[in-house]
């Protein structure tokens, strides 16, 4: 089954879409067409990947009837946007995070029950392959119990995101990669953030999260670091896998277990450092695979493997996490009894 797809949006994620939709073989994937409201934006696409243009989506679902079509326009956008395509019984890739708010998310999810569309978020992370490794030795108890994690996400400021913060923009991958890790929910959580380059959001936040099963997870996510770093470290009884995602290696670090007698094995007494393996990782192009998942769910009428449910539960999370910090700042507001003045923490004891 040939699959014909269309995408909304041409500005830099929208050109990789574009790009990797035209790398499939033409008897499994059809690119019928682009619409982008930006005249410049849109011819660039139009004459690079030789494909029919809109200025207007509305038009080309109506003319071009597509299967697929992937929405990689500004969050404000996406509930729009994505409601006319499940309405019009269009099957959606829809760029993370899901929506703006949990309200316009809950509202997807549920037309796309209604319509019975295939709703897929692209949290694009799920497919590195440095996450899929490492999701197959936990499932194997490669790391035994499972302690902590600590993602690190940082660059330098996108000026092109200005709609939303560091936290719905970034974190939501993280959020996303260790829910499909621990493989558990989030039952706490704990942030602080700071606004420094950004004009009207977050541009770093530090938070925790405390999952059902008792796990431990960090996020530590700016846009104010002069280089990319894209890390997560996961501890265990075993060590700990270190992996980094942009180049798709991981490290395990094993925790040497020197005691002998046979109580001592059983149990976890102690960390020592031991050998570190450099792991194999068949390495692939993150974007490609998920287009590969979707598309699968497409024409198998599967669901897709990051779903609807799964970009809600991401965005509660992560509106959870920036919540906790206005809860906090009123708490410190009504112990000094002065609305607007900040106290350092040694004043405050």
């Amino acid at each position: 089954m040939c699959v014909k797809v269309a995408v909304v949006g041409a500005g830099s994620m929208g050109m990789n879409h574009l790009r990797v939709l035209k790398e499939f073989p033409e008897e499994q994937v059809k690119l019928v067409g682009v619409a982008e409201a930006e005249e410049a934006i849109l011819q660039r696409a139009v004459n690079r990947f030789q494909v029919a243009g809109y200025r207007d989506y509305q038009s080309m679902i109506e003319q071009l009837r597509p299967d697929l079509v992937a929405v990689v326009v500004p969050t404000h956008l996406h509930a729009e946007v994505a409601s006319y395509l499940i309405e019009h019984r269009t099957h959606v890739l829809l760029e993370k995070p899901i929506a703006r708010n949990v309200e316009e998310a809950r509202a997807l999810v549920r037309l796309a029950q209604r319509y019975n569309v295939k709703l897929a978020i692209g949290h694009v992370e799920r497919f590195n392959p440095a996450i899929i490794e490492v999701k197959r030795r936990l499932s194997s108890r490669g790391l035994g119990q499972v302690f902590q994690l600590h993602a690190r996400r940082l660059g330098p400021f996108p000026p092109r995101i200005r709609d939303v913060g560091v936290t719905l923009d970034l974190a939501t991958h993280d959020v996303d990669v260790m829910r499909y890790l621990v493989d558990a929910e989030v039952c706490h959580v704990y942030a602080q953030t700071q606004r420094r380059v950004h004009t009207t959001c977050e541009d770093a936040i530090l938070g925790m999260l405390r999952f059902s099963n008792e796990v431990i997870a960090m996020l530590d996510v700016n846009w104010l670091t002069p280089t990319k770093i894209r890390e997560l470290a996961i501890t265990g009884e075993k060590g700990m896998f270190l992996v980094n995602y942009l180049t798709q290696d991981v490290y395990f670090y094993e925790n040497d277990y020197s005691a002998t007698s046979w109580e001592a094995l059983r149990r976890l007494t102690g960390v020592s450092e031991g050998t570190m393996t450099r792991l194999k990782v068949q390495k692939a192009e993150p974007l490609r695979l998920e287009y590969e998942d979707v598309l699968a769910a497409v024409r198998n009428d599967t669901l897709p493997t990051v779903s609807g449910e799964d970009g809600l539960a991401a965005l509660q999370i992560a509106s959870q996490l920036l919540a906790s910090t206005q809860n906090l700042e009123h708490t410190l507001e009504e112990q000094v009894g002065v609305k607007g003045e900040r106290y350092s923490a040694r004043e405050l004891a």
